[in-house]
């Protein structure tokens, strides 16, 4: 099986040095800048090609690791020119998308897949090293059993997806993954206003950031709560409340509407049958959200 990719970025090369690392042949890349063409080849000891068509011919996979917005019309533009070799599989690596914007490969006697990494590609060096623990997402038509057995023999897990539901489960990881990063700069921000160094004040968290996963881990979302919503503490919420008004107002919104969420995880467990306790503190976050 020929494996070719058509850009060069961090996610096409690391899982084109992630399959070389397990055995599997990659025949090239493609991109619109042959330099980075050439670095991803020389990384996966493959070959940068000049002309797109000559890859899609050779390969019999290919996948298009581009950018989000450019991936249907690079696949349009060489299902145009009848650059796809007959029966080979198209796919791509995007979170957001389907493979049903891949319906002119389709329409060329290919076969169309998605296939999306858990993972966040922060180096490619990393990234490989990452990949041997990282759980996919596969999406596609009748032939996804061979994209699946790309999988199993690099030993990863994986989960199938409905085309209809991709774009629900992209929403799922970003939340996860983007909103995390965005929830630790709130939290570093107030430090900030009480003269704790941004740095300084995330590893001095991260034993309580770690913990806190590790709980989710083991007892999941509702049993790993903890803090004052969890027990209720309506006088800490309202000193948390009055001080924010007070030395960071235009933080409140936030504050509270993560406090209304948190509430409603807690009542599935932690404040389950303490309905006083939920009405008071929904009416905390309504007053901070006014």
């Amino acid at each position: 099986m020929k494996i070719g990719f058509i850009g060069a970025g961090k996610v096409g090369t690391s899982f084109g040095k992630y399959l070389v690392n397990n055995g599997f042949f990659v025949e090239g890349y493609y991109s619109r800048s042959y330099i980075s063409a050439e670095k991803a080849s020389n990384i996966t000891n493959s070959k940068a090609y000049r002309n797109i068509s000559e890859l899609t011919q050779k390969a019999d996979v290919i996948c298009i690791t581009t950018n989000d917005d450019s991936i249907k019309s690079v696949c349009d533009e060489i299902a145009i020119n009848d650059g796809f070799k007959k029966g080979s599989m198209v796919g791509h690596m995007s979170g957001a998308l389907s493979s049903v914007i891949l319906e002119s490969a389709k329409k060329q006697n290919c076969s169309i897949f998605s296939l999306h990494p858990l993972q966040a590609f922060a180096s490619i060096e990393k990234a490989v090293l990452d990949l041997e623990n990282t759980v996919f997402s596969i999406e596609g038509d009748e032939r996804i059993k061979e994209i699946t057995k790309i999988l199993d023999i690099c030993g990863n897990k994986y989960f199938i997806v409905d085309s209809k539901d991709k774009t629900l489960y992209h929403i799922a990881a970003c939340i996860v993954s983007n909103y995390t990063v965005t929830l630790m700069d709130f939290g570093l921000a107030i430090f900030e206003t009480i003269g704790i160094d941004k740095e300084k004040g995330f590893r001095a968290l991260l034993p309580l950031i770690n913990g806190s996963l590790e709980n989710i881990n083991k007892y999941g979302t509702a049993a790993a709560l903890t803090g004052p919503i969890a027990r209720g503490d309506i006088n800490t919420i309202t000193k948390h409340i009055e001080e924010i008004k007070v030395r960071s107002p235009d933080m409140l919104e936030n504050y509270c509407m993560l406090g209304k969420k948190t509430t409603e995880l807690a009542s599935k467990m932690k404040l389950e049958g303490r309905e006083d306790i939920i009405k008071k503190l929904n009416e905390k976050w309504k007053e901070g959200l006014r």
